[in-house]
């Protein structure tokens, strides 16, 4: 069946707001507008969530370009020490993100998603207290369990503010707005870089933990909202089990290689590989995060349903190939060569980033049951996750140790996994025993 011809029954839910309880009964035979909630009562919660996102990601920013130089000269561990406790850290991370959107699924996302923000703050407060290894693995662990149980949850409450036919633009507002923050972060973090002194870095990591709290103060003005019941005979962790479902998250992790290509791969490639001069390195990840900032959410606005997704994953595929032929040319020419080729390249990829962010988003939200949109989210960035952590080890070997031949290699994967999307996207389709809407559901 298409998922266009599911109609949601037999689920109430709530929204608390300042106007009181808005109960709608979905099956609800009056008009639409009256049936389902409008853009103008999702609003505000949409604007709350937007701003905590710009907010966290801003001081992301400022963590992540001075994260390794604060472990390293001011709590006085080795890089190897760092690296290793990260390592384990992001592991912990990506399991614990399919348990805690299971969680939001029973309780609401809401609260979940506000005490994610305090563990992270919480982790980043006791970092300057730290002087050892175990302490150490201990905060940073905690700190990625709040983190990528912020995605899982984060991503539920998205269901439960908005409709489901919003669902991937808000998500794409929310990478635009999350790529902006991060650029902000990391340029302001340039001072406290230039000054190189401990208060500097001290510093970076204290204000992400207020970016975290200011966040949580800001999600607390989101009404909270019920969890939808599970109907009888719902399996518990049934996304596990959904296998059309795991397996296109994998392949949307697989294309997301093309993701670390722009920030892992093509600084070594341009700086071994390449004549074009080490600063257009700078201005070429200026260009990738403008592309992502003015055109992730016009990206999303024709991909409606699994299908129209399966497109445009499919073209991100494609894309993905094109760039890494033009970027592999690069190699062995002039340097106003390289450089134009360098260029063409990186807009090819975050092109083909705009196609599989608005696909992955809609993937994820439609062929999941409303009782289960958290656990849902988790078990697509767990299975995401996990593909993408072999990311640097594949992309070296293929991309710099092998050449020219190996960034082919690495395009035709990309644009074969984006080719199975489709028949992978219709057996899913084939496989739903729970609605999956492409109209406007009532939310809470």
């Amino acid at each position: 069946m298409q998922s266009g011809q599911h109609t949601q029954a037999g689920i109430t839910t709530r929204f608390e707001g300042k106007q009181g309880k808005r109960r709608v009964q979905a099956g609800d035979q009056r008009r639409p507008a009256e049936a389902y909630m409008t853009t103008d009562v999702i609003r505000g919660p949409v604007r709350f969530l937007t701003t905590a996102s710009f907010v966290t990601t801003v001081g992301s920013g400022l963590y992540l370009a001075g994260s390794m130089l604060f472990f390293t000269r001011v709590v006085g561990l080795s890089v190897s020490g760092v690296s290793t406790g990260l390592a384990i850290a992001t592991l912990v991370g990506i399991l614990s993100g399919l348990p805690l959107g299971a969680v939001a699924d029973h309780v609401g996302p809401r609260g979940l998603y506000v005490a994610t923000q305090g563990v992270q703050a919480t982790a980043m407060f006791l970092f300057p207290m730290t002087h050892s290894f175990a302490v150490f693995l201990v905060l940073v662990t905690v700190a990625a369990i709040g983190q990528r149980g912020a995605q899982a949850v984060g991503g539920a409450l998205v269901a439960r503010i908005s409709e489901p036919g919003e669902r991937t633009r808000i998500r794409g507002r929310l990478r635009a707005v999350t790529n902006l923050g991060m650029g902000i972060g990391a340029a302001a973090a340039g001072i406290a870089l230039q000054l190189d002194s401990t208060a500097g870095y001290t510093l970076l990591i204290l204000a992400n933990g207020l970016s975290f709290l200011a966040a949580a103060g800001l999600l607390l003005k989101i009404p909270a909202v019920e969890p939808v019941p599970r109907p009888p005979g719902a399996r518990r962790m049934e996304a596990m089990r959904d296998r059309p479902y795991l397996a296109l998250s994998l392949l949307c992790g697989v294309i997301g290689f093309q993701y670390d290509v722009v920030s892992l791969v093509l600084p070594l490639w341009l700086v071994s590989h390449t004549a074009a001069p080490r600063w257009w390195l700078s201005a070429l990840l200026v260009v990738n995060t403008a592309v992502v900032v003015l055109f992730q959410v016009r990206a999303t606005r024709w991909v409606r349903g699994p299908l129209t997704a399966s497109t445009a994953l499919r073209g991100a595929g494609f894309l993905s190939l094109a760039g890494c032929i033009v970027l592999a040319l690069a190699a062995g020419v002039s340097a106003p060569v390289a450089t134009i080729l360098l260029l063409a390249g990186v807009l090819l990829l975050s092109s083909g980033e705009l196609g599989l962010a608005a696909g992955a988003f809609e993937i994820s939200y439609a062929l999941a049951p409303e009782h289960g949109q958290g656990q849902y989210q988790g078990a697509f960035n767990l299975a995401d996750g996990v593909v993408r952590a072999a990311a640097p080890v594949v992309l070296t070997a293929l991309c710099l140790q092998w050449g020219k031949p190996g960034w082919v290699v690495l395009g035709i994967v990309l644009a074969l996994c984006g080719l199975a999307t489709r028949p992978l996207t219709r057996w899913a389709l084939r496989t739903r025993t729970f609605p999956a809407p492409e109209a406007a559901l009532p939310v809470g």
